[in-house]
């Protein structure tokens, strides 16, 4: 029998002659939901996406630096090509910043890799496809990035606000060919709420997701 690392191999193999986009995510579905779809929306023969996903032990280990790690061990085990790429995403509500300093810091001196951090969390990426933020009052934008509970039995805002504008939400199943249908303007919205791109993360409301999205897309090319 094949093992797991040379079946992924052979797979690598297949797409050679793509640009490889290597996905590894804090959350444990609701990235993996929305990249797959996305591929699948803007199919092309030169871009292959792949997701990295973690074992049953690490199902727990979500931090910024063991999802570096994930991509690092994934960068030893295969030989790389100039144009392929290798992607965080991240949220920035739980995490201390000097952990996520460590982090951009090593993702700036390797030139594979890209950080999408989303401040507060991804949950914002998904609204952008529904709702303009910029339109919304500076109240409005810190209710937002302060994102809080109402109580500890209800999830955060942005995942309540979510469920609201979609009819139902659960980041293990969710409708994302509804979100991915108005990609454009979330990606149009992302780029307006980044005012300081030239920083390593977001330090306002925003979320850098959008040009892991453009690259998917290949709209860059």
């Amino acid at each position: 029998m094949r093992s797991r690392n040379s079946l992924m191999r052979e797979r690598r193999e297949a797409f050679r002659d793509a640009r490889l986009i290597v996905i590894a995510s804090e959350g444990k579905d609701t990235e993996r939901i929305y990249f797959k779809a996305l591929a699948k929306e803007y199919t092309n023969p030169r871009v292959h996406v792949h997701i990295l996903e973690r074992s049953e032990a690490e199902q727990n280990n979500s931090s910024p630096e063991h999802v570096l790690k994930q991509l690092n061990d994934y960068k030893e085990q295969y030989a790389l090509e100039a144009d392929d790429e290798l992607w965080l995403v991240i949220d920035k509500d739980r995490w201390t910043e000097a952990m996520l300093s460590r982090v951009a810091t090593e993702c700036a001196q390797d030139e594979y890799m890209h950080m999408a951090l989303s401040n507060p969390c991804i949950e914002l990426w998904l609204l952008l496809h529904l709702v303009d933020a910029t339109s919304l009052s500076p109240e409005e934008q810190q209710q937002w990035l302060e994102n809080r509970r109402t109580s500890r039995r209800t999830d955060p805002y942005l995942k309540m606000r979510l469920r609201q504008e979609m009819g139902s939400y659960h980041e293990a199943a969710y409708d994302a060919q509804m979100l991915i249908t108005h990609v454009e303007e979330a990606i149009e919205r992302a780029r307006a709420l980044d005012k300081n791109p030239n920083d390593r993360w977001p330090q306002t409301l925003g979320t850098r997701v959008y040009l892991l999205a453009e690259s998917v897309m290949n709209k860059n090319q």
